[in-house]
């Protein structure tokens, strides 16, 4: 797929995002093909009229809560197909499909390459007139290529309720003639990667010629900014199945959470709140039945965020920012104050004594460089225990801010002391892990306890 692009351009999360979705096509030399003929229309019109190709397309993303609706029910009538065990809903569920890619996927896209050309396809126009459209475009290969996807008798048939599957002869009926079923899904899925591969062509195109992009004042709607919330967890590395939005609140599907991913977890939660910041609430939700969410609301994020910023471009800040994070998120999964508060400090503990051990043969050798970092990170943790003290009421907060504060105070005794010493300091850390250990983290073992 590199060769679809100039070798000097940089590999974004963007990019490869289309890339590798050009790959994993279900028709993948079809999509190629469309993203080749797409990219080179599309740049064409923006050397030749970039403010008429920038307004097309800008049109064109404007409808994408249509293209992501379209999209959803799409998949579903592909997953009632797969799950239909009689041959009558297999055709239901594939008449239903084939509707949606050619009066969805193909109209919209036949009317941006016909508005790229010049031309207008008209308001509510039939498929057959969109087909003829296209098919007098006999110079432009995309033109022929996305009219060789309609079949009006197939759509008629489907528009009118002209179809039926005839168990006798086990055939699919459309408009009264036999149909191979399996050849009608073929050209559903064949104009559905069609349409996806002009999508990710326009993407090439925009990526390879972006000084000539002329971007509009617009804000993005709610599927640009869901795509900046999935970049957002692509570039944490933790993997979202799906996103779901109810006003302010954005449901994330993911799989199920452990201790080693659950950094992870909250790194694409701090990062998608900087990608949107009008969420209330973050629900990460897990795959397996049983498994709680991961909730985080604004006074979780906006604490965590406030703890990172200063560290982003320095070193990573989820050590840190976690630890408010995390008490948000026990406080929303019903945890008390004072499970909340145990889980922060051996968290908090854990990390101080890791460092210490971790740097140990340094500090023994005097190396002063391992003392400054050991202090630096303790007074980050000591930061992050604070913060997340501040979420939390009562004897559990005096708690946090008495173990932050002790942190604290030792990273500013231990500036003066040589860095052997420190091989033996930070002793209230190995005590508060020792009370503390293990953490309660309810959407790890949430199932293990009920399980005992």
């Amino acid at each position: 797929m590199r060769h679809l692009i100039d070798d000097s351009l940089p590999l974004t999360v963007k990019l490869l995002h289309h890339l590798a979705s050009l790959a994993l096509s279900d028709r993948p030399l079809l999509a190629h093909r469309a993203a080749f003929l797409a990219r080179d229309l599309v740049t064409s019109h923006l050397k030749a009229e970039p403010e008429h190709a920038c307004s097309v397309i800008t049109r064109h993303v404007d409808r994408e809560p249509e293209m992501l609706s379209s999209h959803r029910g799409q998949v579903a009538y592909r997953d009632a197909y797969n799950r239909a065990t009689h041959q009558e809903e297999k055709a239901r569920a594939v008449m239903d499909l084939h509707r949606a890619v050619l009066e969805g996927d193909v109209k919209r896209t036949a009317a941006v390459v016909m508005e790229l050309l010049g031309r207008a396809v008209p308001e509510g126009a039939s498929l057959s007139t969109v087909r003829d459209l296209l098919a007098a475009e006999d110079s432009e290969p995309l033109c022929k290529f996305l009219a060789s996807t309609i079949r009006t008798e197939w759509r008629n048939a489907n528009a009118h309720e002209d179809f039926r599957w005839d168990p006798v002869k086990s055939t699919l009926l459309l408009g009264g003639q036999p149909t191979d079923l399996e050849q009608v899904l073929d050209a559903a899925i064949r104009a559905r990667a069609i349409c996806h591969g002009f999508e990710h062509g326009v993407a090439l195109a925009y990526a390879q010629n972006a000084p000539l992009i002329i971007w509009g004042a617009e804000e993005a709607n709610y599927v640009g900014r869901d795509l900046s919330i999935l970049q957002a967890a692509g570039e944490s590395r933790f993997p979202v199945l799906d996103i779901r939005r109810n006003g302010s609140l954005v449901r994330l599907d993911g799989p199920d959470i452990s201790v080693e991913t659950l950094r992870e977890a909250c790194r694409a939660l701090l990062r998608a709140a900087l990608a949107d910041p009008s969420i209330e609430r973050w629900e990460l939700r897990q795959t397996s039945p049983g498994r709680p969410p991961l909730c985080v609301d604004r006074t979780g994020t906006h604490a965590g965020l406030q703890v990172a910023e200063p560290l982003w471009e320095l070193a990573d800040p989820l050590p840190f920012a976690v630890l408010p994070l995390l008490a948000n998120a026990m406080t929303n999964a019903g945890e008390p104050a004072e499970t909340a508060a145990s889980t922060v400090l051996c968290l908090a503990a854990a990390h101080v004594v890791g460092e210490r051990d971790r740097l140990l043969p340094a500090l023994v050798q005097g190396d002063s460089a391992a003392k400054d970092e050991l202090i630096s990170t303790t007074k980050l943790i000591s930061d992050g225990a604070k913060a997340a003290a501040q979420l939390l009421e009562g004897p559990a907060r005096r708690k946090l801010l008495a173990f932050a504060e002790v942190l604290a105070g030792d990273c500013h005794r231990l500036r003066s002391a040589r860095a052997f010493e420190l091989a033996h300091e930070f002793v209230p850390a190995d005590r508060v892990l020792r009370r503390h250990a293990p953490a309660r983290l309810p959407w790890v073992t949430a199932l293990d306890d009920s399980g005992g």
